[in-house]
């Protein structure tokens, strides 16, 4: 069955002129990303993309690859020495909105609109180009100020999204420049409401060394084991480069603020804060997807407790290198576990990263999540799969410490029951036992405190608890000492001393090189005057 026709004879086309005004422009550079500072990540991307073509290319080694960042009085500069765009396409392509020729599979960014996410937060954004063999510097400035003033509700949005780029950039061409040179610089001038990050150096260092593609630090143990890894496990779109470098698409970032320069390097390092003490990692799981889509690194440790430093804790998702999103997809998909939504809390009791094919899915606008497709679904049902793991393996550590408070707990009420015994009965003839169990409490009291250091609010609550019971068991034991037996406190006191002494050693032994505990038991020993320790 059709529908009839309309009554009046044959329908006549009717042209169609759709109508782009500016408020697109406000959805896809104000209104995209939740944070300002997503900017910058927005283009330490397009010069990870730059840099790869000139490596690619054969116009650079990839150790040569480099992108700066410099804070100015009153403004931010981000150059890297990339491809470069040469003067027949700078202007069409970095005038263009929501088109790109660059492939997704390939390059980080690809949709032609995160260029221009710095209008945001600056007056003036200007872009200075140059391709290799041209002896011409494009200029590009779009006038931020008066684009975020017509794009305001209150302007109304009756200006075309053409005519609004047409009154507000502008576009200059410089001769006289060395042709072998190849670059893109992008200037945020004269900033307005900008992030932290764009004044602090230190701030800076920290989000880049997060989010963007650098190598691990020196430091960190594990380093060579993920770039071998990485090495092993080659996505397509780094299949052609070579070393382990290449493979991770780690890329050189310093960041400058007057006569202060650092390389940023990603944060993990020897030790993490956990609860109240800092953790060494034991080891380091290499992980695979079963689709081969995704592998990744999982620190392991054998202390319960979440990390607390903000720029380690937690699983991070990584394409191309670069962090999608902060912590809270791999949070969410720990929520995921079936008949485990507790294993949400879990995510931050490791820190890791997973990196993903960027072949295989594709991060949203925004870079806080994925396309909702097909691969997206395979991808998520994997990983979701390893965070039952991990919550099993977290939930056991946890369980196991939860034994210890109650191992400690029970140890505690027998050491009240005896000072109750000894303190209700005469001095005479329970010195010694007074002395052994001021001892004992203060043993107690030293797994009360290693306990602390890694233990949840719930766990430390309840060793609060235990603490102030052996301190007032203690003080009891003391106080009957003091009555009648006053010089028996200076060899407590000297007792309580060794034990701190050598729980003290114990640690130095465990955390300094052998030759360096040899140096430290010297000095010890001549301060001591012992080395029963």
């Amino acid at each position: 069955m059709t529908d009839a026709a309309p009554a009046g004879g044959t329908p006549a086309p009717i042209e169609i002129n759709p109508f782009f005004g500016g408020f697109v422009l406000e959805t896809l550079t104000i209104g995209l990303y939740g944070e300002a500072r997503s900017a910058i990540r927005e283009y330490l991307q397009n010069g990870l993309d730059a840099v790869m073509q000139a490596v690619d290319g054969g116009i650079m080694a990839f150790a040569d690859a480099k992108i700066d960042v410099t804070l100015e009085d009153d403004g931010l500069v981000i150059r890297d020495n990339g491809i470069g765009l040469g003067v027949d396409l700078a202007v069409s392509r970095l005038t263009s909105i929501g088109a790109s020729s660059k492939d997704y599979r390939v390059q980080a960014g690809f949709r032609g609109i995160g260029r221009l996410a710095g209008i945001a937060f600056c007056d003036r954004l200007v872009f200075l180009t140059k391709a290799q063999g041209e002896s011409e510097c494009t200029r590009i400035e779009f006038n931020a100020n008066q684009l975020r003033k017509d794009m305001a509700p209150a302007s109304g949005g009756h200006l075309s999204l053409a005519k609004l780029l047409s009154k507000n950039v502008t576009a200059t061409r410089t001769t006289g420049e060395t042709p072998d040179e190849h670059f893109f610089e992008v200037r945020l001038e004269g900033l307005v409401n900008a992030p932290g990050e764009s004044t602090d150096l230190d701030q800076m260092v920290d989000f880049v060394s997060q989010v963007a593609p650098v190598a691990y630090s020196d430091e960190f143990t594990f380093r060579a084991q993920i770039e071998q890894a990485a090495s092993d496990r080659k996505f397509a779109s780094t299949s052609k480069r070579v070393g382990p470098s290449a493979a991770l698409e780690e890329v050189k970032i310093v960041v400058h603020d007057g006569d202060r320069s650092v390389e940023v390097r990603k944060p993990y390092g020897k030790a993490y804060p956990v609860g109240r003490d800092s953790v060494h990692l034991d080891d380091i799981e290499i992980v695979d997807g079963q689709s081969r889509r995704w592998w990744g690194w999982v620190g392991v440790k054998r202390e319960p407790g979440a990390y607390k430093d903000d720029l380690t804790r937690a699983i991070r998702i990584r394409v191309r290198n670069i962090q999608i999103d902060g912590t809270q997809i791999m949070g969410e998909m720990f929520s995921n576990v079936p008949d485990a939504k507790s294993y949400g809390r879990f995510n931050d009791w490791y820190v890791g990263e997973i990196f993903v094919d960027p072949t295989f899915v594709i991060p949203n606008s925004r870079r806080d999540g994925f396309e909702e497709d097909a691969n997206w679904a395979t991808l998520q049902a994997e990983i979701i799969s390893l965070c039952d793991r991990l919550g099993k393996n977290a939930y056991e550590i946890s369980k196991n410490a939860q034994h210890s408070v109650q191992r400690l707990a029970k140890d505690a009420k027998a050491i009240e029951d005896r000072a109750k015994a000894l303190t209700s009965a005469s001095t005479q003839g329970h010195t010694d036992n007074l002395l052994e169990l001021s001892n004992d409490v203060t043993k107690a009291q030293r797994r009360v405190s290693r306990a602390f250091k890694h233990a949840d609010l719930e766990t430390a609550s309840q060793l609060r608890s235990l603490e102030n019971k052996l301190l007032d068991a203690k003080t009891k034991a003391v106080r009957k000492l003091g009555i009648t037996h006053a010089g028996d406190m200076s060899q407590l006191r000297e007792q309580a001393q060794l034990e701190v002494l050598r729980e003290l050693m114990k640690a130095f032994r465990n955390q300094l090189e052998p030759e360096t505990f040899s140096k430290v038991v010297q000095i010890v020993a001549s301060v001591a005057g012992t080395t029963d320790f």
